[in-house]
């Protein structure tokens, strides 16, 4: 069997997410993909996945097993995570997107276009308007990603009559959608530019997008009204906080009237 000093476990949920696992194929290294979206986690790795990486322990007794942007706790004892975000109390917070990370360890250079794919995940259109990107450009990546999510033509069309009837309060926005955080992002995409701040009450998710997004993450430590899943990160000008609906109905109602009097004060 082939030795492999590292073994990576991707989880394809996004365009960075997707081209880390080109970078990494072309680079010759060993990559298992796990099938999770959004919030992806050790915990919840396929079984299937979690026996390939023991059978491969096997006969590679030192490989080293990295996950990229999995929450939680790994289950092997040589192992890591290479991310960029905040995930409940865990800060995993990196100048560098993940990308930028994995390609620092191969040693490769990223192109141009990857270097967007970066940008864009570091930072959204703002991280792509300030990495030169030209609006064709821009609007190229973003749709990228949000086939890469998984985002289909029938979730554009929701999302349009969502913000069609959101709650708006000068420059807020306050969106109520019947689709989950991840498809949301066709929602976003449509608000930059044309709102200043915004929270998308999606299904599994209250998500929040603006410059206050430290803040109301914060707020939320505070007041402990934190989940282990919720995350923030993005651009200080305009970045993102996610926070996740709990089963405990009380608990829910009362993060939810806490974020709602946040955003509108």
């Amino acid at each position: 069997m082939s030795q492999f000093k590292k073994i990576w476990v991707v989880p394809v949920n996004d365009l960075e997410a997707v081209e880390i696992r080109n970078l990494l194929a072309d680079a010759g290294e060993k990559v298992l993909v796990t099938q999770q979206r959004w919030g992806a986690s050790w915990e919840n790795l396929e079984p299937e996945v979690v026996a390939e990486v023991n059978n491969l322990l096997q006969s590679n007794h030192e490989a080293e097993v990295i996950g990229i942007e999995l929450f939680g706790d790994s289950p092997w004892v040589n192992s890591r995570t290479i991310d960029h975000h905040t995930w409940g109390s865990g800060d995993n917070a990196h100048e560098q997107s993940s990308i930028e990370q994995v390609a620092s360890e191969l040693g490769a250079e990223l192109n141009r276009y990857l270097q967007l794919v970066a940008a864009n995940d570091k930072a959204w259109y703002p991280g792509l308007e300030a990495a030169g990107a030209t609006t064709d450009e821009a609007d190229v990546i973003r749709q990228a990603d949000r086939c890469a999510q998984g985002v289909t033509p029938d979730d554009e069309a929701q999302a349009v009559r969502d913000i069609e009837s959101a709650e708006r309060h000068g420059n807020r926005v306050l969106v109520r959608t019947s689709l989950s955080s991840y498809q949301v992002s066709p929602i976003s995409d449509r608000l930059y530019g044309h709102a200043k701040e915004w929270i998308t009450a999606a299904s599994n998710a209250w998500i929040y997008n603006g410059p206050r997004h430290i803040e109301i993450f914060r707020h939320m430590e505070e007041l402990g009204l934190i989940a282990g899943p919720d995350w923030k990160g993005g651009s200080d000008e305009s970045g993102y906080a996610g926070f996740v609906v709990v089963d405990d109905e009380s608990l829910q109602q009362q993060r939810e009237l806490a974020l709602v009097e946040f955003f509108w004060k």
